[in-house]
């Protein structure tokens, strides 16, 4: 499954629903982004290729 958004899209692929697959359900990006935004992290959206779209997520302390 590739992966590749537009520049326009950017500002929507974590909105609640959004999907650019015509079987997607829009929900997996949006739970990232609720997942990361409870713990105080930060996704950024790093490089796109023709194999899909790179996100790191940064801000994450791990205790150990």
């Amino acid at each position: 499954m590739e992966a590749v958004f537009q520049l326009e899209e950017r500002d929507r692929i974590f909105d609640h629903g959004y999907t650019t697959n015509t079987e997607g359900t829009g929900f997996g990006l949006s739970i990232v982004s609720r997942v990361v935004d409870s713990h105080d992290w930060t996704i950024s959206i790093c490089e796109e290729t023709k194999q899909g779209t790179r996100f790191e997520i940064t801000d994450v302390e791990l205790e150990g």
